[in-house]
């Protein structure tokens, strides 16, 4: 553990200072273990949560669809929308964007859709075989990437639209041509879950049925926490329903035609650790226009993996949590230390075979994020 939070600090010092020969690009790395953690610092008692609240400081300001002048039409169809995790098991590929900053996952090794198609074609082949249904894939974008914090006015993120990505153009139109999703991920900082919602509707990116939106824990920053992610956040129970009571509103009121996907990062639980990175998690609300899905972050081994993921999908703790997702660290070589050893094989996923230890998963997922 203080390997990989030594590493996570000397990379998000190179955000602010840099180092002789060493660049990042301007882009922290999101690296976590899923064996063993120690408790991470708490709140103390009578202090909230960061990310319950909205931002007491100026943060950045979204654009109105009026302002944007974008090409979007809100996919309005009849009956109540459809689940696109019910029908189909979903691949998402993480990373910061085609080309940029490999180290911080799959997408950026890859530069197209074409490359991105042809690199995970046999997790697709091996998953639809298992699953008996075809898959749905979808590039999984850093949207709001996590940095060093440079004040308490600041939100300690950098945005991915800010930065002169044309998100519609760039990735919602395409992948729609191909039948993919897109997912926008932000890693917090000390911004809450229903900023992030908001944002989206605003900047347009949720009328496009094929976009989704995942929310990051591990960099949720308290005011006094300079280092997104050191010590390790959480969020609230309360702050992600309220993210999902704004994005089941917007579904209903535009009368989309598909439930939106809202992706939990979570490599801490309170079942295995007597912690959690999401607190009063039994207190989660269900949606029918949202489809909850608590991935099970974090690398490591076969063993340690299956122990989080079992955890964090746990029937009995959680009955009311009906899907669940999988991070699978695939080689890095920028960062091999931060890889799965070995990788959990698909027929493993599908808890039709047990690691040499004997760990069987115990009930398939319905997403894999490959990093």
């Amino acid at each position: 553990m203080r390997g990989r939070r030594s590493f996570l600090r000397q990379s998000l010092r190179l955000l602010a200072g840099g180092t002789a020969g060493t660049t990042l690009g301007g882009l922290a790395p999101a690296v976590h273990a899923a064996g063993t953690l120690t408790q991470p610092e708490v709140d103390p008692p009578g202090r909230a949560n960061i990310a319950d609240a909205e931002p007491p400081f100026p943060v950045p300001t979204a654009p109105t669809l009026d302002e944007l002048d974008l090409p979007v039409t809100p996919f309005a169809g009849e009956g109540p929308p459809r689940s696109i995790v019910k029908s189909s098991p979903v691949i998402t590929v993480y990373g910061r964007s085609f080309g940029v900053a490999p180290i911080l996952g799959l997408l950026g090794d890859l530069n197209s859709f074409d490359e991105l198609e042809n690199s995970i074609a046999p997790w697709v082949s091996a998953t639809e075989e298992l699953a008996g249904a075809p898959v749905t894939v979808a590039p999984h974008l850093i949207y709001a990437l996590a940095r060093p914090c440079q004040g308490a006015d600041d939100s300690c993120l950098i945005f991915l639209d800010g930065s002169g990505v044309d998100l519609v153009n760039e990735y919602i139109l395409p992948a729609a041509d191909r039948g993919m999703g897109v997912v926008l991920d932000a890693q917090m900082g000390r911004l809450s879950p229903a900023f992030f919602v908001r944002r989206m509707i605003d900047m347009g990116y949720m009328a496009y049925p094929n976009v989704h939106i995942a929310l990051d824990p591990e960099f949720a920053t308290r005011p006094d926490q300079n280092m997104p992610g050191h010590p390790i956040g959480r969020l609230s129970a309360n702050a992600i329903n309220q993210a999902q009571r704004i994005l089941a509103d917007y579904v209903r009121s535009e009368r989309l035609t598909h439930k939106k996907i809202m992706i939990i990062h979570q490599f801490v639980d309170e079942i295995s650790d007597s912690w959690s990175m999401v607190s009063r998690k039994r207190d989660i609300e269900v949606y029918p226009e949202v489809d909850l899905v608590f991935d099970a972050d974090g690398f490591g081994s076969p063993d340690a993996k299956i122990l989080k993921y079992n955890a964090i999908t746990n029937p009995e703790a959680y009955p009311h949590l009906q899907w669940r997702g999988i991070k699978i660290f695939q080689h890095n070589k920028y960062a091999p230390r931060f890889s799965d050893s070995p990788v959990l094989t698909p027929r493993q996923l599908f808890g039709l075979d047990s690691t040499r230890a004997g760990w069987r998963m115990w009930a398939p997922p319905h997403l894999i994020v490959l990093a």
